[in-house]
């Protein structure tokens, strides 16, 4: 407190002469002085620090967690650790927004048959058009659901075909694959891997044929296990909270 006085009133009178009336060091007072504008400095750049990390996440419309946010600020050329970055949004409110949501059911039965698992968890390879992925999400619109049929190279995580339809049936995911088709120019015997959930859609005899028309060799996740095609799911999770449970959507 003596010395908080001392700096508060330097300006008016002789730090010396304040020193000894109240029974202090003058080198004491200095070397506090020092500490005391290091932790102001500290205090304006986490000021300073917050307040980016605010507009990053407002401009990414509330969206990103302490993950994302990190390799942004490291993008920024900001050294921070994921910790801290937890930290100051937790400490500022900065929370993304999560969406409940719907998960429709489907009683159908598959006509087909099903395929083994020839992916096996390694989502990583070396080139194009070596592994497709498939998978359906649905999409809330201001007059029922439509249905969104995607197909992911597993070389760079593009969507290389889609398709939307009012129905979830095997003509969605049919026109998916032919949409990739075209897009990608795949020939006939290209040897590529499409792998998918037990759907009915994608165990159908017709869908397996359109698979076999091309040489594409088909691939299945097996029995309850969603880690099997971990990679479309986290690309359905990441639309939904980022843009499709975001907006409204007048209908199909």
């Amino acid at each position: 407190m003596k010395y908080e006085a001392i700096l508060r009133y330097s300006s008016e009178h002789s730090v010396k002469k304040m020193c000894k009336v109240l029974g202090l060091k003058q080198a004491g007072y200095y070397q506090w002085k020092r500490r005391f504008e290091k932790q102001l400095e500290k205090r304006k750049k986490e000021r300073e620090l917050v307040k980016l990390v605010g507009e990053i996440f407002e401009e990414n419309r509330r969206v990103y967690g302490y993950r994302k946010m990190h390799r942004e600020l490291l993008r920024r050329g900001i050294e921070i650790s994921e910790y801290r970055t937890r930290k100051i949004m937790k400490g500022n409110g900065f929370f993304p927004i999560v969406m409940k949501k719907y998960k429709p059911t489907h009683n159908g039965k598959s006509d087909g048959r099903y395929c083994t698992d020839k992916v096996k968890q390694n989502f990583k390879v070396d080139k194009e058009n070596q592994v497709w992925v498939g998978d359906i999400t649905y999409i809330k619109t201001m007059i029922g659901f439509v249905y969104l049929a995607v197909i992911i190279d597993l070389y760079n995580r593009e969507i290389v075909g889609y398709s939307i339809s009012k129905d979830i049936n095997t003509e969605l995911v049919a026109a998916a694959l032919g949409n990739a088709i075209v897009r990608t120019g795949l020939k006939k015997g290209s040897r590529l891997i499409f792998h998918s959930d037990r759907g009915t859609q994608y165990s159908s005899n017709s869908y397996q044929t359109k698979l076999g028309d091309y040489g594409i060799t088909g691939s299945m996740s097996r029995p309850a296990c969603p880690y099997d095609n971990a990679c479309s799911e986290s690309f359905f999770s990441s639309a939904k909270r980022e843009c499709i449970y975001r907006t409204e959507y007048a209908g199909f």
